[in-house]
């Protein structure tokens, strides 16, 4: 679902500015049944001065393809009809959804209930701060859920539920045990099972969860099996810079090192100079999309697209998938059910693991001697080839 950023113009009389504590989420319909009168339509009604003069204006709107913001939601809008100082007006963020007869009324209704949830947990509130107009005013509104036999509670039921649906933050302490993750690669990757202790190792620099990180791993590359465009001598296990389309050799790498990543013509994703590498540049490439905070104090980047990623826009594992994200982006596009799998198909399969002991398995600190005599080996490899060259 796609969300629009067009906000009214501050200065104009529909955007009066006075600050909001929202205590409410009052749904509208929008009385418009006219084909095109979508979200894009009714942003561009609210910049007229026909709005501004009358004045009116709510925070979104909802069609069935999209979101359109008219105003921040720490301001009010003109859109209850209970005056200046109503608490309709004054305390609560206005939701228009669309009702026009060229779209899919009830995929919009459904993209409303889904935004309402997701405005309540960003502002603390429970589904009782869900009303309708008519409270604040009497009017007929929302006129279509409320013509409806059931409309009203069904709307409601399908806020709840997506209210109440689990989200899991990328950014936590691991659920999983660093055991069952290495017996969960014992059993389907065997010879990969060093790559939890990598994972470990790295991600809690970036307060990224680890189990997390590693099950998008197995997912992308089909628990290490690879299969895809991207090889596995290429160390990167979340398809990095695998845009469907292969590198030209001249891919910019943004700001990424260049002595450890590099691109090649012909080859899909980026190339990581060892697995150390690849997994610190997956781990960067989630936190980007985690959080607005800058990389650690003295890391490297490594992330070639870290760049180009929005943000902050996915802080829930499940908001992966462009199609699933508020904000209509994400790792992958369009991405249904793409989050939802890191989480059902893998992370909860390493969590049921009852793993053995430690002990049957070497330390990670064994095998960050590992990876360094690796590195080491690589080098002296490189300058071979370019002496033989």
């Amino acid at each position: 679902m796609q969300v629009i950023e067009d906000f009214i113009r501050q200065g104009r009389k529909n955007r009066p500015g006075y600050k909001v504590r929202a205590r409410y989420i009052t749904i509208h319909d929008t009385a418009n049944p006219n084909r095109g009168a979508d979200a894009l339509a009714h942003a561009r009604y609210l910049h007229s001065d026909s709005a501004a003069d009358r004045p009116i204006s709510w925070h979104l709107t909802v069609d069935d393809r999209r979101v359109v913001q008219h105003l921040p939601l720490d301001e009010n809008g003109w859109h209850a009809g209970d005056g200046r100082d109503g608490a309709g007006n004054r305390q609560s963020i206005g939701v228009e959804i669309c009702e026009n007869a060229d779209g899919d009324r009830a995929r919009a209704e459904r993209n409303a209930a889904r935004l309402v949830a997701r405005l309540l947990k960003e502002l603390n509130l429970g589904p009782d701060a869900v009303v309708q107009h008519s409270q604040w005013n009497g009017k007929n509104c929302p006129r279509v859920l409320r013509s409806r036999p059931g409309g009203w509670e069904s709307f409601l039921d399908a806020v709840r539920s997506y209210w109440m649906e689990r989200l899991t933050p990328i950014m936590a302490d691991p659920v999983a045990t660093l055991d069952q993750a290495r017996e969960l690669l014992r059993q389907r990757a065997p010879d990969w099972v060093l790559m939890a202790d990598l994972y470990w190792s790295v991600a809690p620099k970036y307060r990224v969860r680890p189990d997390i990180a590693l099950a998008q791993a197995c997912k992308e590359t089909g628990y290490f099996r690879f299969g895809g465009l991207v090889q596995p001598w290429q160390n990167n296990f979340a398809g990095i810079a695998a845009t469907g389309v292969p590198s030209d050799g001249k891919t910019p790498l943004r700001g990424a090192d260049p002595s450890k990543v590099r691109v090649e013509r012909g080859v899909h994703g980026a190339i990581f100079v060892d697995r150390a590498t690849g997994v610190e540049a997956h781990v960067q490439h989630l936190y980007a999309y985690a959080t607005t905070d800058p990389l650690p104090a003295g890391t490297i980047l490594y992330s070639p697209r870290f760049a180009l990623v929005r943000r902050g826009s996915a802080p829930y594992v499940e908001w992966l998938g462009a199609a699933e994200n508020p904000a209509g982006v994400g790792w992958a596009w369009p991405g249904y059910d793409y989050g939802k799998s890191i989480v059902r198909d893998y992370l909860e399969l390493m969590l049921a693991i009852d793993a053995p002991s430690v002990s049957a398995f070497v330390l990670a600190s064994d095998y960050a001697r590992v990876v360094e005599e690796l590195r080491v080996a690589q080098d002296k490899l490189r300058r071979i080839s370019e002496i033989v060259g």
